[in-house]
């Protein structure tokens, strides 16, 4: 059994450790965006940022999934998405690119400041929040990241980012559901689901 001590160690590494991790990556993107003017990198890098600060800050949780799989994909659909790099690109798709990342860059980060607190990256019950972005699908923030990151490979199309990209997805998906199977256990979110049809694509999904 864990005593006061050493739960209080493993909270402060479960923050400090990922933050750290988003932190290196955002540092490379800004390099990248001082060197090449690329807005894409810096939006990516704003983007990302955010996540340091909530993670940092994320209240604590009423439960936790306890299976392998969900911390797999937790993990990994948030990790996947830091390897992708820059590339070269036209002005078109830069400027394409720079669109859809404003629009998702805000939008997503509209939903975090909504869920404040509330953020984390494995399958937990931190509160239902159901204001706000949240009105309008499940996982508002995903659906900004989709967007966000749609943008970010218009202007910087490769191989790698597109595989990146698909492999990420295949474990978003998977902790869209996952989160959504902890929530239920809520009646609060039970109600929410009552009211808001769609996960992630308004009319979609």
């Amino acid at each position: 059994m864990q005593g006061p001590f050493s739960q209080r160690v493993i909270s402060i590494l479960s923050r400090a450790v990922p933050a750290s991790y988003f932190a290196i990556a955002c540092l490379a993107f800004w390099n990248n965006f001082l060197r090449t003017g690329k807005w894409t990198s810096l939006f990516w890098m704003v983007s990302e940022g955010v996540v340091v600060v909530l993670l940092v800050f994320r209240r604590p949780t009423r439960s936790v999934s306890r299976r392998p799989w969900d911390w797999l994909a937790g993990i990994a659909g948030s990790f996947f998405v830091l390897m992708v790099r820059p590339t070269g690109g036209t002005a078109v798709a830069d400027a394409a690119g720079f669109a859809l990342q404003l629009f998702g860059t805000g939008f997503q980060l509209y939903g975090k400041i909504v869920l404040g607190r509330s953020f984390g990256i494995v399958a937990a019950n931190r509160g239902v929040v159901s204001s706000g972005p949240y009105r309008l699908v499940r996982h508002p923030i995903y659906l900004g990241y989709l967007v966000t990151h749609a943008g970010f490979l218009l202007s910087n199309t490769s191989v790698r980012n597109v595989a990146i990209y698909a492999a990420a997805y295949v474990f978003q998906f998977a902790r869209i559901h996952a989160e959504e199977r902890i929530l239920a256990q809520d009646g609060e979110y039970r109600e929410y689901l009552r009211s808001v049809r769609y996960r992630l694509i308004p009319g979609v999904y």
